[in-house]
């Protein structure tokens, strides 16, 4: 996400340095600070213009926090609503998105899978069990699987970024699944934007951006069964594979690149 932030600022005509945590509070002489707001918190410098996005778990940022920014954008307009209610700096909804010049449709037979999940072996991979509780076989890629799941099931520890496309471009059916809170709070994965631009079909767990943003070109699903059914159906009818794919990769390329969304934060910059 930085390195295409980075390169879509920079397009626009700003100076990006990209500060990853070890190196947060360097003495660069900056006007402007940007943090991804991810597992940890960044002590903001009221000399700098603060601007925080928050892409995940927003259990772990209390409102103290979002106060110290100028602007605070949130991965969820579900959660950007409650909190704008509840503080005095202003909030923005913005989606994660993808890079199409990393995510694109490639076919390669070397990375040819019928199921895939790609992601790591932690607590609470719902999807994970669910698939193993099918007929279905599915191709893992990620580390910390080792003891989880039979070794047979895994392919591999990593992929490269800039091989992933071809991954997700050569699967027929990619699982995507949301920790529970960004489930809840409907903070739609990185995962499915990304996926979509390689037009790919996509089954995740539910949530109620599927519908709305996705325009039902996410295939979700609630319990075994219906995991099961909807694998059944789409490994059976490629053509409406590629229809929800194509038409997904639409949707994207319009609305959810790192261009669109640093065209909304300079908007925003000239608000200030």
């Amino acid at each position: 996400m930085a390195l295409a932030l980075k390169k879509s600022f920079e397009r626009k005509g700003f100076n990006a340095i990209i500060h990853e945590r070890e190196s947060w509070y360097c003495d660069d002489d900056v006007d402007i600070v940007f943090v991804l707001r991810g597992l940890y918190e960044y002590k903001t410098n009221p000399n700098h213009i603060n601007l925080m996005w928050n892409i995940s778990h927003p259990d772990l940022v209390d409102n103290d926090e979002y106060e110290n920014y100028d602007a605070v954008f949130i991965s969820s307009e579900k959660y950007a609503n409650k909190i704008g209610n509840e503080i005095k700096t202003k909030v923005y909804p913005l989606l994660q998105c993808s890079d199409p010049e990393v995510f694109y449709p490639q076919e390669d037979e070397e990375c040819r899978h019928d199921i895939l999940f790609v992601g790591i072996g932690r607590k609470n991979r719902e999807i994970m069990e669910d698939i193993l509780k099918t007929d279905y076989p599915v191709s893992v890629y990620g580390k910390h699987w080792n003891n989880k799941i039979d070794e047979k099931y895994v392919c591999g520890e990593f992929i490269p970024n800039e091989e992933l496309h071809k991954y997700y471009s050569s699967c027929k059916i990619l699982l995507n699944d949301h920790w529970k809170d960004m489930r809840e709070w409907d903070f739609p994965s990185n995962r499915l934007f990304d996926a979509l631009l390689c037009e790919t079909l996509v089954i995740s767990d539910k949530i109620p951006s599927a519908a709305t943003i996705f325009k039902d070109c996410i295939v979700t699903y609630e319990g075994v069964d219906d995991l099961a059914d909807k694998i059944e159906y789409y490994m059976n009818n490629p053509s409406e594979r590629e229809k929800l794919a194509k038409k997904g990769r639409e949707i994207v390329l319009k609305n959810h690149t790192f261009d669109n969304r640093v065209d909304f934060i300079m908007k925003v910059l000239g608000e200030l």
